[in-house]
């Protein structure tokens, strides 16, 4: 029996992405800009989308705060589709989740150059710091189990600060990793970067001799980057791996809508509200043992 290849897998999607770049590079020449790009985005989605675990949804569109605060656009949101209603989505597939939920944002770029960097750490600053972001505590970082949560305790690593720390990326399939920008401040700059076609960026730490991939919300200062420059395979599936890691020691809490409900709406009018005695109210036990 013929054994299944991971490396040939991912090896195919690589062919299938640059061959989607060549033919919307065909399609740009034409002037239909839009269609050009969709194809692409779309395609990388559906392929980032097929690695993660079921209760990931991989989407494009714009997060929602409970104050009505709307981010820009992403053309990729990575959230837990287990504790997230959709609010609404459009016909082009575009959607608005509550920021609760989100995970991971990314945007995607046929071909990265310096300025891009820039752009999107506009989007991160806004999301960040702009709107109403709330970031779930664990309990057990940096004390002793004695002292935390049980569930924190069996769930989450000692030096996690938060429960759902936000993964920023940029999914280039050209570009040069030497080229990019390592921006100030650095918590507002993408987290990590890969070129598809030239190697990989990733912020963190290095502990006792080995890498350790972190997002800024782990740390108050990020000191470290490694550059890795591999094969579109090995970019590609190092990424993966790095994306993987980082929702599967991540939990959203269970979601609320009555916060995003008006809070005149959740005020109640006493003279509509009319209160009645039902405690004389028989329940069918007791019924039945009078009704044989």
């Amino acid at each position: 029996m013929k054994k299944f290849s991971f490396k040939d897998a991912i090896e195919d999607i690589i062919n299938e992405i640059n061959l989607a770049k060549l033919k919307a590079e065909s399609i740009h020449k034409s002037s239909n800009i839009r269609s050009s790009g969709d194809e692409v985005e779309d395609l990388i989605r559906s392929k980032v989308s097929l690695f993660l675990p079921e209760r990931y949804l991989v989407k494009q569109g714009q997060i929602i705060d409970d104050e009505g605060n709307v981010s820009n656009q992403f053309d990729i949101i990575i959230f837990d589709r287990l504790s997230t209603p959709k609010f609404f989505e459009s016909r082009n597939g575009t959607v608005y989740y509550p920021i609760e939920s989100v995970l991971a944002i990314g945007e995607i770029k046929k071909t990265l150059t310096p300025k891009h960097t820039k752009e999107f750490a506009k989007s991160i600053y806004h999301f960040k710091h702009v709107m109403k972001r709330k970031l779930k505590e664990n309990t057990f970082h940096g004390l002793s189990a004695i002292k935390a949560d049980i569930r924190d305790v069996l769930n989450f690593d000692i030096n996690q600060k938060y429960k759902n720390p936000l993964y920023s990326f940029v999914f280039a399939i050209d570009g040069i990793l030497d080229k990019t920008q390592i921006g100030e401040p650095i918590d507002i700059f993408t987290n990590d970067i890969i070129i598809l076609n030239n190697g990989c960026r990733f912020h963190g730490a290095i502990i006792d001799g080995k890498f350790k991939p972190l997002v800024s919300d782990d740390a108050d200062k990020i000191e470290n980057i490694l550059n890795y420059k591999g094969i579109p395979s090995e970019n590609l599936s190092v990424f993966l791996d790095v994306l993987i890691r980082h929702l599967n020691r991540c939990k959203v809490e269970p979601f609320s809508i009555s916060n995003y409900i008006s809070k005149d709406i959740l005020v109640y009018n006493k003279e509509k509200v009319e209160a009645k005695d039902i405690s004389g109210f028989r329940t069918l036990d007791e019924i039945k043992k009078i009704i044989p």
